[in-house]
């Protein structure tokens, strides 16, 4: 029966049409036109506000349309009906740059005043770049346009009432290739359904051949640090979640690929077909589990400014399966030329651990986070947004602001933080009475509401490998965050759209820094290189991805509570818009889209509204404890079992080796026997304890003074 399955499919591919033609007509609101200053903006709902920095600022509308089984979009036709010409002359607002959240401010605004002269029909033509990309063996075409017209020099604007979107087709070896990855499981469909707008062209798609029973989480580490991620395996285990281990070792020397991120991309592949994984880790910075570098070009500013980079740490790569990302063969990957895949197929984070110790760390407060949390904190978020820009006058917290209930601002809707149900505090940089200064909040302050204990932290403000959220790297420290630690209250999760924090390429980065301690957070979504926003704007390319994560986690109907599915969905959301004109290329979306991180756990479950059916406060494979912790001449043990079994208990020291021995002491005040772990013999360090029993292993750090 499975050779006919394949039978069949390999038919039906064999059967796709050679081309045709998609069509979506768009049914245009009525526009609204904002004054701010001398200037104005025009506004359409579901339309995003861009263009080319220093020309007129126009509405587009995003096109994700799916494509028939086994095709691309060759090209795009817009057919712009029933116009509508608005009474007066305007002076649309030009479109600001797009900037690095490390940049100060210039006080400059920039306009051309070529364009501003023109008499005639602008822009010349009304659509955004087009692409063909795969979500889950799915074809798409992406692209945007604008209904609008401008004539600069006399001011007049109209707008088309019906816009018919035609995309023609063309068999492609790409797309009958992406059917190979095709996957048509319940939450994949609704992904789909949620994301294309012409989802009655699902049908023409096939159930996709079943595959073997499958598991969920891949775990990819170097052979040394698999025995490390023991808790977290027998926690998911416990929760219907299963794992497997593949060691970059035997990716690296039994599968086939130019070099080792490729060998590991073409594995995650494997088993996205083979096994329909739905979670990858990467278990340790890049010096243990390498990214794939993409390049990406930005120009802003009066003078043509570029940031330009050939080293954008991204794991994309790894949970966007289709293509090459590399389609001219230059070993430069992430060009325009490249036909890069924006849309993942899986969920994935990085644990950016180097020891054992760190490692250790981090798979401890993920477990804890899940199966043992600090009860009423789950609707705690704290939004943190500094001074951003002065010419025009920028503050992050007007775009934090967004994050809160739900919005259609910049012409896409997102959900949000429902604040009938959520203590909410914001913390931001605002604007004094003299309406020049700015009052700033205080790194203190900051800290002092995080060991008041938060259910999440969103920010927008300047950042570097060594500074995040008005921190430098020497405050990251277990005491000064001594209440956020997993018992007192939460351990927290963050996201940032600040620059440079989650480079990963770099061992001590901040961000790294804040999930290796005992305390504070257990994860988050960092930069490895810049984050973008627009001046003048609650808008930007850090924003949109920022947006659509807390939407997916806060989605009425369909909320995706794991923390690596929030961000892929963000990332699929956001991929559109890569296509808008000033951004295709050169393109700080496309920037964003490769270097926004997850490092963490990407199953990790994300507690919004109370205890949540299928999170366990306890694992059913077993429970231990240590106290004290750290120790000093012994440590006793509590553990319970799911049955009576004989217990042993190994201390292991960072090199692997075991020492200590366990012994029963009866406990003098209460009269119960308890197992304890003599440490008298060993020096002071990190060490790991290890409860084995004929089922079950766990393991937890354990930190011995003398």
């Amino acid at each position: 029966m499975k050779k006919l399955s394949i039978i069949l499919f390999v038919s039906f591919l064999s059967q796709v049409a050679l081309a045709g033609n998609v069509e979506k007509t768009f049914h245009i609101s009525n526009p609204v036109i904002k004054t701010t200053g001398q200037y104005q903006t025009v506004t359409l709902d579901k339309a995003v506000l861009s263009g080319i920095p220093g020309e007129p600022t126009l509405p587009y509308m995003a096109v994700s349309l799916i494509l028939p089984p086994g095709e691309s979009a060759e090209s795009i036709e817009v057919i712009r009906e029933n116009e509508v010409i608005l009474p007066g002359s305007y002076l649309l607002f030009p479109k600001q740059d797009v900037i690095p959240l490390s940049t100060k401010s210039t006080g400059t605004l920039l306009r051309n005043e070529a364009v501003y002269g023109l008499n005639g029909n602008y822009p010349a033509s009304p659509t955004g770049h087009l692409m063909s990309q795969y979500l889950n063996g799915f074809a798409f075409a992406l692209s945007t346009f604008t209904p609008v017209n401008y004539n600069p020099a006399t001011g007049k604007v109209s707008y088309f009432k019906d816009v018919t979107i035609r995309i023609k087709t063309r068999q492609n070896q790409n797309s009958v290739n992406a059917l190979k990855s095709l996957n048509t499981s319940k939450d994949i469909l609704n992904r789909i359904l949620g994301f294309a707008q012409n989802p009655d062209m699902i049908n023409q798609y096939p159930a996709a051949p079943k595959s073997p029973a499958g598991y969920q989480i891949l775990i990819i580490t170097p052979f040394s640090f698999e025995d490390g991620f023991t808790d977290l395996v027998n926690y998911y285990a416990s929760v219907g979640l299963t794992s497997q281990f593949e060691s970059v070792e035997d990716i690296n020397s039994g599968v086939s690929g130019y070099d080792l991120p490729e060998k590991i991309r073409n594995f995650i592949r494997q088993e996205y077909q083979n096994n329909g994984i739905e979670y990858v880790i990467l278990g340790g910075t890049e010096s243990l589990v390498p990214s794939r570098d993409f390049y990406d070009i930005v120009y802003y500013g009066t003078g043509g400014v570029e940031e330009e980079s050939y080293d954008i740490p991204t794991d994309l790569y790894y949970c966007a399966l289709d293509g090459s990302d590399d389609a001219n063969g230059n070993h430069i990957y992430g060009e325009v030329a490249d036909s890069t895949d924006l849309l993942p197929e899986v969920a994935i984070g990085r644990l950016p651990f180097t020891t054992l110790s760190d490692q250790a760390s981090m798979i401890h407060k993920s477990v804890s986070y899940q199966a043992n949390p600090v009860e009423g904190e789950d609707t705690r978020p704290l939004f943190a947004g500094e001074y951003l820009w002065a010419d025009p006058l920028t503050f992050g917290g007007d775009y934090m602001n967004l994050l809160i209930d739900n919005h259609n601002d910049n012409g896409y809707f997102s959900f949000g933080v429902p604040s009938g149900i959520n203590d909410i505090t914001r913390l931001y940089d605002t604007l004094n009475a003299d309406s020049v200064t700015y009052w700033q909040w205080s790194t203190d302050s900051l800290i002092a509401l995080i060991n008041q204990g938060t259910s999440f932290i969103y920010h927008l403000g300047h950042a570097n490998t060594s500074y995040m959220m008005r921190m430098s790297l020497n405050e990251i420290t277990d005491a000064n965050f001594y209440l956020a630690n997993g018992v007192d209250h939460n351990y927290s999760l963050i996201y940032t759209q600040g620059c440079d924090d989650g480079g990963y390429d770099n061992p001590g980065c901040i961000a790294s820094q804040s999930l290796a301690i005992n305390n504070f957070a257990v994860a988050g979504i960092f930069n490895t290189r810049f984050g973008w926003f627009d001046e003048g704007t609650t808008d930007g390319p850090s924003e949109h991805l920022q947006r659509q994560f807390v939407s997916a986690l806060y989605n009425d109907t369909l909320p995706e509570n794991h923390i690596g599915k929030d961000q892929m969905i963000s990332k699929i959301q956001t991929a559109p818009w890569i296509g808008l004109p000033g951004e295709f290329e050169p393109g700080a979306q496309r920037w964003t889209q490769y270097d926004c991180v997850l490092l963490g756990d990407p199953a990790l479950y994300i507690r919004t509204s109370g205890p949540v059916a299928g999170i366990q406060k306890r694992n059913n494979n077993g429970y231990f404890s240590l106290y004290p912790n750290p120790a000093k001449g012994y440590a006793k043990v509590s553990y319970s079992l799911p049955e009576t079994s004989d217990v042993t208990f190994q201390i292991i020291n960072t090199n692997g080796q075991q020492v200590g021995k366990s012994y029963i002491l009866k406990d003098e005040a209460t009269g119960d026997h308890l197992t304890a772990i003599e440490l008298g013999d060993l020096s002071t360090g990190i060490y790991f304890c290890r409860m084995i029993t004929k089922t079950t292993s766990l393991t937890k750090k354990l930190v011995v003074i003398n």
